[in-house]
């Protein structure tokens, strides 16, 4: 082949080159595009998954929450309320990232148990990437929980830490919000001895903090106790001893015990109570709970 001929195929192919890379260049920004939203939806697709086998039994399969864990699929979280009241100073994906990832110890202080670690860096079972993948799932639902129009259901809402209102309670098996008169709450005829079993039983643990006042106000003496705070106490003077009680069972920080020397029943505003008996008695228990504590004048 001659020369000539040599040198106008390679020139021919080198501009060939060029126009296949230039055509490649331009329509990068598109192909990387798509790409993007092709691996976005694959991530959403797993960390669905991941969300129906780990998350849905205490987080509600749509987010809706439940009275072992609070919605995701919430307006508070994607407008900024649930970050400005957790004083987080970083953005929503970095706060939903860190609360999967190192989970919330702390919380078994007012939900029924603790949220788990779920990341491998925190000794939990899932890799970075399902860690991302979750997160992406949840944050996928800011158009849902924004839509005024059509907003989602929200069963369980988000408790302040160490605070817990009345208003986000209610008794677990019959289903009576608390509201914010206790006064207003009706129970059932309670059965003191019954009442007995379930204060000494292990599942409630009562007697173990308060039987001989081992680390809370002893049981004896009770109602003598209640009749002479709300007599003395300005905030609970409308009370019956009977509200007191259940106060003090569903709202434990509403009215905090003084120390007493070397006895300590609270710590920075949070009472050594357990802080969640109002999701794991019914209506009956807490009738029942109280009838018996009456018993003890």
């Amino acid at each position: 082949m001659k020369i000539e001929t040599r040198i106008v195929l390679g020139t021919a192919f080198f501009l060939g080159l060029l126009l296949i890379v230039g055509w490649v260049a331009l329509n990068e920004e598109g192909r990387m595009a798509e790409f993007t939203v092709q691996y976005e939806a694959r991530s959403l697709e797993r960390g669905a998954t991941i969300w129906e086998s780990n998350c849905s039994a205490c987080h509600g399969a749509f987010g809706q929450g439940s009275g072992r864990a609070p919605a995701l699929n919430n307006p508070r979280l994607f407008n900024g309320e649930r970050l400005q009241e957790m004083k987080w100073a970083g953005g929503l994906y970095a706060y939903v990232e860190n609360a999967i990832s190192a989970g919330r110890p702390a919380s078994v202080a007012y939900w029924p148990e603790a949220m788990p670690t779920w990341g491998q860096q925190y000794g939990g079972p899932l890799r970075t990437d399902q860690i991302r993948d979750v997160t992406r799932f949840v944050l996928n639902w800011e158009a849902s929980a924004l839509d005024e129009q059509n907003p989602p259901e929200v069963v369980q809402d988000f408790i302040l830490p160490g605070v817990r209102e009345e208003g986000d309670l209610q008794i677990m098996a019959s289903g009576q919000p608390v509201g914010t008169g206790l006064a207003t709450l009706e129970l059932p005829v309670g059965d003191p001895v019954r009442g007995e079993r379930l204060y000494n039983s292990n599942e409630l643990g009562c007697s173990s903090c308060h039987m001989g006042g081992v680390i809370a106000p002893p049981t004896e003496g009770t109602v003598t106790r209640a009749e002479q705070r709300i007599a003395t106490v300005a905030a609970l003077a409308n009370y019956t001893v009977e509200q007191y009680l259940i106060e003090s069972i569903l709202v434990p920080n509403a009215y905090l015990v003084p120390n007493e020397g070397s006895k300590v029943y609270a710590t920075g505003g949070i009472s050594i109570m357990q802080q969640n008996y109002s999701d794991r008695i019914d209506a009956q228990d807490l009738a029942d709970l109280v009838a018996y504590l009456l018993t003890q004048g």
